[in-house]
């Protein structure tokens, strides 16, 4: 069930866990890309667990109905039992006994991650370890071709980017109210700086009806795009399934995604790399399950949706391969987190840094703090 948390987090914790919320909504910082996808791009929820102990994890979740979703966490510690086997799960049970998705995924996913971070931190131990320890680094996909660009500004920002190391980047297609035929302009542009090793993703953010991504899927034939993100509204199964029977671009989808039957959907509609992100998709637990199914159906797995510095800690912790996404527009949000990860021409290199390895600036997100 989406959004239930590993048995495994809870042993051992004095209870009670209180639980407090908030939302936050960074402004702009110098040289960080303005939103594209509305104005409550860079909005997120924060929350914070703590022990009886004092000690304390912190967990997130993105923008979609970021008030209730806080509201649903800061009455959610009269919610959870700690003498149950599993909480979180006995919690979903009783609050979302029909599996819907939304305001209840998320907050439970955003209070999975917060207990995984209160679990490391209380261990001392990285998350990434305590979760397996496949590997401490994992390569980058950075999205940063954004709408805003000039065609020269987008293929010398993709070539930068490659330049220090990057194993691919992701080019924003769909709108600026440009036509297919020039965002299929522009990505033979990006690609032919590129050369043919680099991975081009074009990422439509689920922009386009069926005939238009059809007309998109044809008029990058021969661009060889590493794969077409999310082309079609709601990642409808049908219309993904038409676009993946024409065999022209392997698709990928799943971002923000939250539930197993969703993701199920989508394999069985052909999309070959599933991005599932734990910040959507209700937490560490379900996104790790949603990712090893796709594995199992043979897909690829490469989370996307930002939040690199949550997503890199399961990946490398579960799986010995696959890209994790950088998204350039989340600069703000990571200068207020402040992970403990870096970049090293161009892969995200984990530290052994405890839980998630935050450090937030506390100043930074009371200023920012909505409501």
């Amino acid at each position: 069930m989406s959004g239930t948390a590993s048995t495994a987090a809870w042993d051992g914790l004095p209870w009670p866990i209180q639980v407090s919320a908030s939302v936050h909504a960074p402004g702009a910082v110098a040289d960080d890309p303005a939103p594209y996808a509305g104005p409550d791009s860079f909005t997120f929820v924060r929350v914070r667990v703590r022990d009886a102990e004092g000690a304390t994890g912190d967990g997130f979740t993105g923008r979609f109905l970021a008030p209730e979703v806080a509201a649903f966490l800061n009455r959610l510690g009269d919610e959870i039992d700690g003498s149950a086997k599993d909480p979180l799960a006995e919690a979903m049970r009783r609050l979302n006994p029909r599996h819907m998705t939304g305001v209840v995924v998320s907050a439970m996913g955003a209070l999975d991650i917060a207990m995984n971070d209160l679990r490391g931190r209380r261990r001392s131990l990285a998350l990434w370890r305590l979760l397996g320890a496949r590997r401490d680094r994992a390569p980058t996909h950075v999205t940063c071709g954004f709408g805003s660009l000039d065609d020269d500004a987008l293929v010398a920002t993709c070539a930068a980017e490659v330049e220090a190391g990057a194993t691919g980047v992701k080019v924003l297609v769909g709108g600026r109210n440009r036509s297919i035929a020039e965002d299929a302009a522009r990505l033979r542009k990006v690609r032919a700086a590129l050369g043919p090793r680099v991975d081009l993703i074009a990422d439509a953010n689920c922009a386009w009806d069926l005939d238009a991504a059809q007309e998109m899927v044809r008029a990058v034939e021969g661009v060889d795009l590493t794969w077409l993100e999310e082309p079609v509204r709601g990642n409808d199964r049908h219309a993904l399934r038409h676009l993946t029977d024409m065999g022209i671009v392997p698709i990928g989808a799943g971002q923000m995604e939250q539930s197993a039957d969703r993701f199920d959907l989508l394999t069985e509609a052909g999309v070959t790399v599933i991005q599932p992100n734990a910040v959507f998709a209700g937490g560490i637990d379900a996104t790790v399950r949603a990712a090893g199914r796709a594995l199992e159906a043979g897909c690829t797995v490469s989370p996307a949706g930002g939040w690199d510095a949550v997503n890199l800690h399961w990946m490398c912790g579960t799986l010995e391969s696959g890209a994790v996404e950088l998204h350039r527009a989340q600069g703000r949000i990571a200068r207020l987190l402040r992970p403990a990860h870096r970049v090293e021409r161009g892969e995200l290199v984990l530290s052994d840094a405890p839980g998630l390895g935050f450090d937030p600036d506390e100043a930074g997100l009371a200023a920012c703090r909505v409501g």
